[in-house]
């Protein structure tokens, strides 16, 4: 069972064993924090200094997106074979896929359109993104075949199985580039891990999502439910800890009242679902009305994380 347990008087009715779970889940964050540092302080070295590039933002933002479009394509196309939203969600697949492209290869070549003025010059990093593209080649042939129609039960397990070594890479190719890009003078320590933990809530509500399809269709196993709860309780803490801050761990209360309400309406979304993550925790599976609320809920949750990242960059310049 998730471990967030609030009553219906909702999200100011936070217990103890939350704020516990909160504190714990943002203290592996800084852990992790510390120990990407202390990679980076190696690429820093090799890299001489970070690059001071007009499109560094861009880069930075972009290849976060990655970690979610890694999430979003098998959670579209389980719901797709589900046969939930098929209309939208064949577009949200294909589009889902053309983005991911679009991308890798702006990171790659630069692309104007998308503020990324130059193509990458760095070879470690040129080597990560070829990586990634070769992660990426059995996910998107997998989407293929599911936008078209010809997609099975086993083409949408092979696609979940095979984007968690992409999204594995995307996260390290996420470090990699920041620290290359980052401005040190401009951005203090405090709003990188509040934006940090913020864009990661971007992927995970498309993780919580593949998980409930995947459960819900009959691709359930240990392995999907622990990532599934795994996923939930990190959106559960982190949405608590950004939205009331948690000095403790270096996290500060919502900065602007924009960022507040982004955060309070993503808060009434997420615990929406949260009826829908215990029952497949319990072990039932949703019928296709459920999933197609469970389905525009992640999206939700997605674009609006998206909104406030964009907030938490625009109050930290």
């Amino acid at each position: 069972m998730m471990t967030s347990n609030r009553s219906m008087t909702g999200w100011k009715s936070l217990t103890s064993a939350t704020k516990t779970v909160a504190a714990s889940v943002v203290a592996l964050s800084l852990t992790m924090t510390n120990v990407h540092a202390q990679e980076n302080a190696v690429l820093a070295v090799e890299a001489s200094e970070a690059v001071d590039d007009p499109g560094g933002g861009a880069r930075i933002n972009l290849s976060g997106k990655l970690r979610m479009l890694s999430q979003r394509i098998p959670a579209s196309a389980c719901y797709l074979q589900a046969g939930i939203g098929t209309e939208d969600t064949s577009a949200m697949l294909v589009a889902a896929q053309q983005e991911f492209a679009q991308i890798t290869n702006a990171l790659q070549n630069g692309d104007p359109d998308l503020g990324v003025y130059s193509a990458e010059p760095r070879r470690k990093t040129l080597l990560g993104i070829e990586k990634l593209r070769e992660l990426w080649a059995p996910v998107s042939a997998g989407a293929d075949e599911g936008a078209a129609g010809d997609g099975t039960a086993e083409t949408v397990e092979q696609i979940a199985a095979d984007s968690a070594p992409l999204l594995e890479l995307a996260k390290k190719l996420v470090t990699v580039i920041s620290t290359q890009y980052s401005n040190p003078g401009e951005l203090l320590v405090r709003d990188a891990l509040s934006v940090d933990i913020a864009g990661r809530q971007r992927m995970l509500a498309q993780r919580v999502s593949k998980n409930m399809c995947l459960a819900s269709v009959g691709l359930g196993s240990d392995a999907v439910l622990a990532e599934l709860e795994a996923a939930a309780n990190t959106v559960d803490s982190s949405l608590y800890a950004l939205h009331r801050g948690m000095p403790d761990a270096g996290i500060q209360a919502p900065p602007t009242p924009e960022i507040e309400a982004g955060l309070a309406g993503v808060i009434v979304d997420w615990e929406a679902t949260e009826p829908l993550i215990a029952s497949v925790l319990a072990g039932q599976q949703l019928d296709d009305e459920q999933m197609a609320i469970m389905f525009a809920a992640g999206n939700s949750l997605t674009g609006g994380m998206n909104a406030v990242v964009g907030l938490y960059a625009e109050a930290s310049k």
